[in-house]
């Protein structure tokens, strides 16, 4: 890999994104971020910011937990955002032949508007000679909206309320991956020969599991729910095996618990506002 490269994010300030942007900056290269969130959508966007860039990381998408991608009210928002999303973005590295990399997940194909459009993008991102990565349950801190995920709601339940609570009996289990591991091995794959990976923590844990180290490390007691959870149980296999994660399931959830303090700290001295 050369020692400078102009890199293009799309997606720059999700949870994933932003972790990258940063690790690919403390490297030294010149990241530019395009997302949603900062006002640019992808979905109009022309073919500048692809001439101007080595390499893309395609990380933009309609996503968010369980509880947004699989409600039935999504559905054709999904859909209508992902597939425009595809075209644009697609057709603009298929007319500029950069050198890209698609992040998709352990979802793609299951029976929703998310797993089906992540499949069809695959599908798309191989054709036009791009690499694809399967991920599996990267977590981190998130701004709580109706789009974060497991880990930020156990841990605000935890902070804002009595007890920890969880939405479901916490039966359904994932292959939790906290994002410095994950955006470490999205790396050292665009930087390899191999043209797809799957990216997952070493075992499967259940929510029970996730949500009572959250309970212990709050010091509070744990509020189990009623609802079934969903689980998808696919195991990784195009894994890099000698690599090993850097962060466990504690330190993780430390990670996001100090990040969630701050976080509330902004709102007592008015500093997220424009976050809620």
């Amino acid at each position: 890999m050369a020692a400078f490269l102009r890199e293009l994010v799309l997606g720059g300030d999700g949870l994933i994104g932003r972790e990258l942007c940063q690790q690919l900056l403390s490297a030294g290269h010149h990241v530019t971020s395009l997302d949603i969130k900062t006002g640019d959508d992808l979905r109009v966007i022309g073919n500048t910011p692809y001439l101007e860039s080595d390499r893309v990381w395609f990380l933009a998408w309609d996503t968010g937990g369980a509880k947004y991608h699989s409600a039935a009210d999504k559905q054709h928002e999904i859909y209508t955002n992902n597939c425009q999303l595809s075209v644009r973005v697609f057709d603009a590295l298929a007319t500029t032949r950069k050198p890209f990399l698609f992040v998709s997940s352990q979802l793609a194909g299951q029976p929703s508007a998310y797993g089906l459009t992540k499949l069809m993008a695959e599908y798309w991102a191989q054709q036009l000679g791009g690499r694809v990565a399967r991920l599996w349950n990267t977590y981190g801190w998130e701004s709580p909206d109706k789009k974060s995920h497991v880990v930020t709601d156990l841990v605000l339940s935890g902070l804002q309320t009595d007890s920890v609570k969880m939405m479901t009996t916490g039966k359904e289990r994932r292959r939790f991956i906290y994002k410095s591991d994950s955006v470490r091995l999205l790396k050292q794959f665009f930087d390899s020969d191999l043209k797809s990976i799957d990216i997952a923590g070493e075992r499967w844990i259940s929510i029970l599991e996730l949500a009572t180290e959250v309970a212990k490390q709050l010091n509070r007691p744990l509020t189990s729910g009623d609802l079934i959870g969903e689980e998808v149980i696919l195991d990784p296999v195009n894994t890099i095996s000698s690599v090993k994660p850097n962060v466990s399931l504690e330190m993780g959830v430390k990670y996001v618990i100090n990040e969630a303090l701050d976080y509330l700290a902004g709102f007592k001295h008015g500093t997220n506002l424009l976050k809620k």
